[in-house]
């Protein structure tokens, strides 16, 4: 896991949809051998689509990975089929412009309720896009027994 995104930043979107992203996501993003090369066209490429309420972005080795794992599966329930063809279906690849800055495609911010308010949140080997109201009401629950099923130890 090379590419390290953390932190959560609160950004404002323009009326094209446009975001700009961190500067430490733009590093990780060429930290993974994807950004600062201007003779390069997809310098800083990064997938994003939806799930549950929000955008998650890959970096293309990591997308790859999904497509090929959710490609194989033939034949699938229809709950499976659904999830498959919206997290296939909506994706789409973007790079940054020289600001910084990705234009969120209008299925995307329709399917993460996306308004003018977004948070980018780190999640180290990628990261989400969530609307600023959904985010605040993430609900903080007590997930101990569920950590310690998975024999996450956690000092907190």
């Amino acid at each position: 896991m090379a590419a390290r995104f953390s932190g959560s930043y609160f950004r404002s979107m323009d009326a094209k949809g446009r975001l700009v992203l961190p500067p430490k996501f733009l590093d990780a993003l060429g930290a993974a051998g994807h950004g600062g090369d201007a003779a390069d066209p997809s310098a800083g490429a990064f997938w994003l689509t939806a799930y549950y309420g929000h955008l998650t972005a890959y970096l293309p080795a990591q997308w790859n990975v999904i497509v090929e794992q959710l490609s194989s599966i033939r034949m699938p329930p229809p709950a499976l089929a659904h999830f498959k063809t919206k997290v296939i279906g909506l994706a789409h690849e973007l790079i940054p412009d020289g600001q910084g800055r990705v234009r969120i495609p209008q299925p995307l911010l329709r399917a993460a309720g996306l308004g003018r308010d977004a948070v980018l949140v780190g999640m180290l080997d990628k990261f989400e896009v969530w609307a600023q109201e959904r985010f605040d009401d993430l609900p903080d629950e007590d997930v101990s027994e569920e950590l310690a099923a998975r024999n996450v130890v956690l000092d907190l």
